[in-house]
Parts: C-alpha cells; structure tokens; sequence
C-alpha cells in the first residue's frame, strides 16, 4: 500500500485564457496550457504522487476511456516531461471527466520544495477545462527498520532460465497475502507463488500502488524472484537497514536474483509509477542456499 502523508493545492496556478464563473480556464488544444506552481514540498520520504481532474468538451468522436498527456514538469535543478494516463470517470452533456495520478521519485526530479507542472494542450479540437483546484500534490511517509549488520549483497542479473530453482507450484497452488499499511507492517512471506493486486478502483477510492513484503534470508541466501505483470511496475529490494539493494522495472515476466551478505528481514516493495485500473500480478519466490 501506498502511504500518503501531506498534501496540498499549488500556491500559484496560470492559463492562457480567463477562467469562467466556476473558476475553470478551458484551454485550446491548439496555444492554450495551464500551469501550477508549489512552493512548499520539503516533506519526508522518497515520493510524490500528483493527482490530476479535468473536465473536457468538443469530442467529435466518442470519448475514451482513457486520456493521455504530456505534464512538463520542472524544479530550480530539472526540467523533464512524463505522460500521465487518465481514465474517464464521467459524462454530463458534452463535458466528459477524467482523473489520473503519477507516482514520481523526489530523486528523479532532484525535489527540494519547489515543483512546477504544465499542459498545453490536448487532443484534436477537444478543449481541457481546468483550475487551481485540478491539481493537488501529496507526500509518501516512509518508515525504515533499523538493525545491525553491513552492506547488502550484489544484485545479480537472473538467468534467462532458472526453472530448476523456481518454486515448485502449480497455478492452482496460488496464495494470496494481506494488504498492510507499509514496510513496518509488510506480511512475511515463504517461497511459493503468490498472487497481489494493484490499481486505482475509481472516483472516491484508495490508490493501491505499492505491496510491502518481507522475506528472511541468511547470510550466503541466494533469493530469487519472478514476477508475471500486464502493467508495469517496480520491484524493489531492501536489506534489513533499508537500503535498497536491487531494482527491477517493466512489465510482462520480471527477474531478479540476490545474494544475502548478512542474516536478517529483507524488504521487498512492488509498485506502479502511474494509475490504472485494478489488475493482478503473480509473484514467484524462492530461496536457495
């Protein structure tokens, strides 16, 4: 799970056209762009998660499901842009809402308390309808348990095929594991097969990004993981300190093999950088000594 801290609505926000008398500025998919300004983002933890609601209008085709833009987004250090997929949540007359989040690294955009995003524009002939209300920016509180011990092992390219070493399970031995409230709280987990779910629901319902789990490994443990994905996501691993000692990111069949240098809990967190509707992951663990 996805531990939300602070949040907060931009202290400046600009258009390139006046906003009507509800306060939303319908720009032009042609010239027009609106943009929000933060100035106060010195929050804990290692994430941001923006969350963006529009309105649109001027559709000469039927509305999709889901709508894609480009957000320019800039500190005093960096300047990157991400697309940010959103998905219709509703329909009234000719206005057709969307609403989209994205999960950034604060060391990607080298974050200390400022952050501008921008659009400009949409689709063809389609008007976006926003205001300083349509973007809110939240911070992640991220706990880490401490213990003894020195560095983590190396992160080791897994093998193409590693089938002798997978668990020996069948689909219809999938497990499941309880949602928790983040690392602190993360279910222990044996090798076997198991089946996780991750997505945004809907209008009114919690973002489920992020899996905490947590496996014991001895020192000389080679843990192998396995992951069957439809979206992509990020498989990280932490070592007892909560440092991060291997990474994996993408979408389809997902490797990782690690070797433990000392005894103790291991931090294993699976996330998705961007919403999408509700989907299941299957995970394969094993260990081998």
């Amino acid at each position: 799970m996805f531990v939300l801290g602070f949040g907060g609505f931009a202290s400046t926000f600009f258009a390139s056209c006046p906003p009507d008398s509800s306060g939303v500025a319908w720009i032009s998919p042609e010239k027009g762009y609106c943009q929000w300004q933060f100035y106060d983002l010195s929050w804990e933890g290692q994430h941001l998660c923006l969350e963006l609601f529009l309105y649109t209008r001027g559709w000469r085709v039927p509305p999709p499901s889901f709508l894609s833009l480009t957000l320019r987004l800039s500190t005093f250090g960096t300047a990157l842009t991400r697309t940010l997929a959103l998905q219709r949540i509703g329909e009234r007359g000719e206005i057709v809402s969307y609403f989209g989040q994205l999960i950034l690294a604060r060391r990607e955009l080298g974050l200390g308390s400022y952050l501008s995003v921008r659009i400009s524009g949409g689709p063809s002939g389609v008007e976006l309808g926003l205001s300083s209300h349509s973007l809110r920016v939240f911070g992640e509180r991220t706990f880490y348990v401490g213990s003894a011990g020195g560095t983590g092992g190396p992160l080791v390219p897994a093998p193409p095929d590693s089938s002798g070493s997978r668990p020996s399970s069948s689909p219809s031995s999938v497990s499941t594991f309880r949602e928790c409230q983040g690392m602190e709280d993360a279910p222990y987990l044996s090798p076997g097969r198991y089946q996780g779910e991750l997505g945004w629901p809907g209008p009114g319902q919690t973002l489920d990004s992020k899996d905490w789990l947590r496996v014991n490994l001895n020192a000389g443990h080679i843990l192998e993981l396995r992951v069957s994905t439809p979206k992509p996501v990020s498989v990280q691993l932490l070592d007892p300190n909560g440092r991060e000692v291997g990474r994996i990111s993408g979408s389809g069949e997902l490797g990782l093999t690690f070797q433990a240098s000392f005894r103790g809990t291991h931090y294993l967190c699976i996330s998705i950088l961007q919403s999408f509707p509700p989907f299941t992951y299957i995970l394969d663990i094993s260990i081998r000594r």
